[in-house]
């Protein structure tokens, strides 16, 4: 058996801007991201012995016996010392202190940067990388303006051409929002959702993008008469929906309540419009809703919480230079920007914080999911900021294991894709995360990370992260183009 150090080859970032992967092992022939038929001839194995193991089904973290993957999926947990010795594999020993966990979930990832100004798009490569470096191997990315960009970059990672999580493209947002803040409430008028738009047109849109293999869909800012389409039309295509239902007059497009009963699948941000913990007195009544339907909630505190809470905490929310991994004329952009006012204040704040602990109590740990909400204003990137969330959901009293279980199977079960991620089990994908320590004891942990493994291939984070330095956002004015949003139309008119 050969035996693996931690000496890993490092990864080339081609001038095209796709990064391919050189990892610890021998190359493996490309698998596609759900691909189960595998070739029986030169598949790989690689055993993990040693350390701990937290497989998200459990509570409890128990000593690592032996855990076998071949090929891109996982063959065995808990071998047996006997059956650990195993012929033609290769072995990562780990440590008395190394803890193995299921790949993590952003179900509210959003891969979009605004620069100057002009609008958010997405830049998909150098943000997947940061993602993957962090141990979120799979993300959704909560509402698209360039769609297009990060269906091209789930492509290419699929064919193993290019380094970065699983994408879930989201596609556009269904709803107003497509016009970004030049709306702020549903019946404002959009060029890309019309205040027209015919049931047929939503369902032709939710159906278009079912054939983009889109898995998942955002609703914001659409109408109570055009969610209900909506959610209609994603179930019967095996879809799943989320939303963002307040506006920004602070009302409601949909109210919580309508929307659990139209079959909404998650919900993002807030339980209620009230603040100042316990005074919103519809709270008992969602909680009870959300539990009765199995509906998932996204509450987005470090986002919410924002800049108040990093200065509270900043020895824990703030531990290394995100801002190096933006080109030096974006730094330059980001510094004159300065920081935006806080999300919310602390009075508001407090009630998110009160309403994630408010269901967790009444039983709904199982409907938490983790997801960051950060598109780019600062110098600050949703890959660092997912461990902000981590850190939030405990400082709102949700216990370690309950968030690492939000961060994993459930976001698995929230996506509908628990059958192949989200747990460590035998004949599930092989997404794994090897950190340095016990995130049971201090949630921290989950970012000293040690190797990532993706699909049964193992990478280095310190050498992902240094293959993107000085990479995101314009490299100067004549870059402006490609960092501005445009509004597509809905209806294209035939010259």
């Amino acid at each position: 058996m050969l035996r693996i150090t931690s000496n890993l080859f490092h990864l080339e970032v081609a001038a095209v801007a796709f990064i391919t992967a050189c990892t610890v092992f021998v190359s493996l022939s490309t698998q596609a991201q759900w691909s189960k038929e595998q070739s029986k001839n030169n598949v790989k194995q690689v055993l993990i012995k040693g350390g701990w193991l937290i497989d998200g089904v459990d509570d409890e973290r128990r000593l690592n016996t032996g855990l076998l993957i071949q090929g891109d999926h996982i063959k065995g947990v808990d071998l047996k010392p006997d059956q650990a010795e195993l012929e033609s594999v290769e072995v990562i020993h780990l440590t008395d202190n190394d803890t193995v966990l299921p790949g993590m979930f952003d179900l509210h990832a959003h891969y979009n940067l605004d620069f100057l100004g002009k609008g958010r798009v997405e830049e998909v490569v150098y943000n997947g990388t940061i993602f993957l470096a962090n141990g979120i191997t799979s993300t959704w990315s909560a509402g698209e303006y360039y769609p297009e960009r990060v269906i091209s970059q789930r492509d290419r990672i699929d064919a193993g051409r290019s380094v970065g999580p699983r994408l879930f493209a989201s596609g556009p947002y269904f709803g107003a929002f497509r016009c970004e803040y030049n709306v702020k409430v549903a019946a404002d008028d959009c060029i890309g959702w019309p205040n027209d738009i015919t049931e047929s047109e939503i369902r032709q849109e939710v159906d278009s993008w079912y054939h983009k293999n889109v898995i998942s869909i955002k609703i914001k800012q659409a109408t109570p008469d055009e969610m209900r389409i909506i959610i209609d039309q994603a179930h019967k295509n095996g879809m799943t929906t989320a939303a963002h239902l307040a506006n920004y007059n602070v009302e409601y497009d949909v109210p919580l309540r309508d929307a659990i009963k139209m079959g909404l699948d998650r919900v993002e941000h807030q339980l209620t419009l009230g603040s100042g913990g316990p005074l919103s007195d519809e709270l008992p009544e969602m909680i009870e809703l959300m539990i009765a339907n199995r509906v998932f909630y996204d509450a987005n505190l470090q986002m919410y919480g924002g800049i108040n809470e990093r200065r509270a905490h900043a020895d824990e929310m703030l531990w290394t230079n995100e801002a190096k991994y933006f080109t030096p004329y974006a730094q330059g952009l980001l510094i004159e920007r300065g920081d935006p006012p806080p999300e919310s204040d602390a009075k508001e704040f407090s009630q998110r914080e009160f309403e994630v602990k408010a269901l967790y109590k009444a039983g709904g740990a199982s409907l938490l999911i983790v997801g960051t909400d950060e598109p780019v204003y600062t110098s600050l990137l949703p890959g660092f900021a997912y461990h902000r969330e981590l850190l939030g959901l405990t400082y709102a009293g949700i216990s370690p294991i309950d968030v690492l279980k939000a961060a994993t199977i459930n976001g698995a079960r929230a996506l509908g894709v628990e059958d192949e991620l989200g747990s460590i089990e035998p004949g599930k994908l092989a997404d794994l995360v090897i950190v340095r320590g016990n995130p049971l004891e201090d949630i921290k942990v989950a970012r000293e990370i040690k190797f990532v493994i993706k699909n049964g291939v193992t990478y280095n984070p310190q050498k992902l992260l240094q293959s993107v330095e000085g990479k995101i956002g314009p490299t100067g004015v004549d870059d402006h183009a490609r960092w501005q949003l445009k509004f597509k139309p809905l209806r294209y008119r035939e010259s």
